[in-house]
């Protein structure tokens, strides 16, 4: 190795980052990730989830996300599947249940930023109260009690050839994949004072939702304007499987429902704000 400027280090990743990267790659290699960005009004659904409590707190946005997404997903089936490769053959499967992954941000030893999987198993039939009851959990317990944990750090600790196998086992296995990354994915990036888009996104399934930031924004209601609450989400979906119109069909029904907190049972307050104006669902192309 050539020598090197006073300061530079070189170092193998870390276990955690190794099998983000055999993630990413199956995304590249295997399936055809395209990025959807959409934008829709929520201050009615964020006055609703401040009167939704939770241990005294209100619900938040990622278990509310987590309650919509499955439910656009009991309503459109086709975006719940997924591509598999195996040795000999590339095959789809529709499944029964839906399930979804989500990514829960914590810290391990050194501090070091671990992304730990939780699946949601039949995170339709789940109230938002229930999935955030989940998360805050997964959240505050020590890392050592919690099970998806536990099979994180067993997974860490085979070796590299193991891990390969590890991958292809969850490419070439329906069963497999759906045990560990559920049949559907849900990042959620709050964040105050900024704004998220996602441009290009790889994703390793037939559809993810990437929920952004929420920020302050023109709209009109009953033909004025008005300060709105604008939230950012990014569908990624694999062209593989889907088609431009699904998602547009997919992400209209989504928005309705964001517009409806009382679908998301949620609790609506007397005074909840009127619902901003949307253009009329109609049928089109789309150049997905």
């Amino acid at each position: 190795m050539a020598d090197l400027p006073v300061g530079d280090q070189v170092s193998g990743l870390s276990a955690n980052r190794a099998l983000i990267y055999d993630l990413m790659t199956r995304a590249k290699r295997f399936h055809c990730p395209v990025t959807s960005s959409w934008q829709f009004e929520v201050s009615r659904l964020e006055a609703a989830m401040r009167a939704t409590l939770v241990d005294g707190r209100p619900v938040g946005i990622t278990a509310v996300m987590a309650r919509a997404t499955s439910l656009v997903l009991e309503r459109y089936p086709n975006l719940n599947r997924h591509l598999f490769h195996g040795l000999f053959r590339t095959y789809e499967v529709a499944f029964a249940e839906i399930d979804c992954n989500l990514v829960i941000g914590r810290r391990g030893k050194g501090r070091e930023k671990i992304l730990l999987p939780l699946v949601l198993k039949r995170s339709n039939t789940l109230s938002a109260v229930e999935i955030q009851a989940v998360i805050n959990h997964h959240r505050g317990a020590p890392l050592e009690e919690l099970p998806p944990f536990a099979a994180l750090e067993q997974v860490k600790r085979l070796p590299r050839f193991v891990l390969r196998w590890f991958s292809f086992r969850v490419r070439s296995s329906h069963t497999a994949y759906r045990k560990h990354f559920g049949t559907y994915g849900l990042s959620s990036m709050p964040a105050q004072g900024a704004t998220a888009h996602a441009l290009h996104t790889l994703a390793n399934t037939c559809v993810a939702f990437l929920i952004g930031g929420v920020r302050d924004a023109p709209v009109v209601r009953e033909g004025e304007l008005a300060v709105g609450r604008i939230l950012n989400v990014a569908c990624v979906a694999d062209h593989y499987l889907l088609d431009g119109m699904d998602v547009l069909h997919a992400m209209r029904y989504f928005g309705r429902l964001l517009g409806d907190p009382a679908r998301l049972g949620l609790s609506v307050p007397d005074d909840l704000p009127l619902p901003a104006e949307v253009p009329a669902e109609e049928e089109g192309s789309s150049g997905l």
